[in-house]
């Protein structure tokens, strides 16, 4: 004989989602995820559950185009007419610079 097989009116019995015992149904109570368990079952809700995030806000607060402000150097070999090394603004046309390192342009023998 269980716990639950006597008469008490207006009472049922019921099963514990937990134990599988049988119990009165007043005896058993709602779990906060939706289970009827016993008093020795029933355990609170997580505090952790209810903890909400503070949101990040990694964007800095402004932001620079430094594509537009760079500043080219005029170097020898920026001034010359060699197209892979010189710079617009600084190269004059047909122009090579007695100081251009002839060792970036030819192999050294």
């Amino acid at each position: 004989m269980s716990r639950a097989d006597y008469l008490a009116l207006g009472d049922w019995n019921a099963q514990c989602d937990a134990c599988g015992r049988k119990r009165k149904g007043s005896t058993l109570r709602l779990q906060w995820n939706g289970l009827w368990v016993c008093p020795e079952h029933w355990e609170p809700r997580q505090p952790q559950d209810f903890v909400k995030a503070v949101p990040e806000h990694p964007t800095p607060p402004f932001v620079r185009d430094w594509t537009s402000t760079t500043v080219n150097v005029c170097s020898p070999n920026s001034r010359t007419a060699i197209s892979t090394f010189a710079i617009a603004g600084c190269m004059i046309a047909g122009y090579r610079d007695p100081a251009f390192d002839s060792s970036v342009t030819e192999p050294s023998p």
